[in-house]
């Protein structure tokens, strides 16, 4: 296995257990398919370079690209994935975030995606280790409501460490949001 960097783009439900509440169980699964439909449907539409790895979480989609594979402006993409799921009438947060990340060689046995049994439970294998994923999950749960945390909330964030990946300064730096020692701005509702 090697180490390498790597962007996180995460696309998360924001409303869903309002949503889940406020429903009946049939409408509340037909609306989560349709959710999960309108983000897969832009990964389909919208290919963001070679190799990619998506993750369906179920509250969210979590899609990961190495450093420099990437074919199009992440942040404009990520608005884009992120303006056509709300245009079906979802509430979201989304997060791009970058770290280190294990992949797997040619050759390596833990290739994946694997499934594995533990007697009589199953452990489903998705990824190696991915500070991406942990960094665009935390920025995901501060997002969720809570009023000790101000100025979270539906949106899009930003981690300090993408944008320095990708060599891009904002002209007017929003305040610093911080969660579990990451750096995030807020760039809009």
């Amino acid at each position: 296995m090697i180490d390498e960097n790597a962007f996180g783009l995460w696309l998360g439900y924001h409303s869903l257990e309002d949503d889940e509440y406020a429903s009946e169980p049939a409408d509340f699964a037909a609306r989560l398919a349709r959710f999960h439909a309108a983000a897969v449907g832009w990964l389909a539409a919208e290919p963001l370079g070679a190799a990619v790895q998506a993750v369906d979480l179920g509250h969210g989609l979590y899609v990961e690209i190495a450093d420099g594979d990437e074919e199009r402006d992440l942040l404009g993409w990520l608005r884009g994935w992120r303006g056509a799921v709300e245009a079906e009438g979802f509430v979201t947060a989304a997060v791009l975030s970058h770290g280190g990340r294990w992949v797997a060689e040619e050759g390596d046995e833990a290739e994946l995606p694997g499934v594995e049994c533990a007697r009589d439970v199953l452990v489903y294998r998705l990824a190696h280790s991915s500070e991406a994923l942990r960094r665009a999950l935390y920025a995901d749960t501060a997002a969720q409501h809570d009023p000790t945390r101000e100025g979270w909330g539906p949106g899009l964030y930003v981690d300090v460490e993408a944008m320095e990946a990708l060599g891009k300064r904002l002209r007017n730096e929003p305040t610093a949001l911080h969660v579990a020692g990451a750096v995030f701005y807020r760039l809009g509702p």
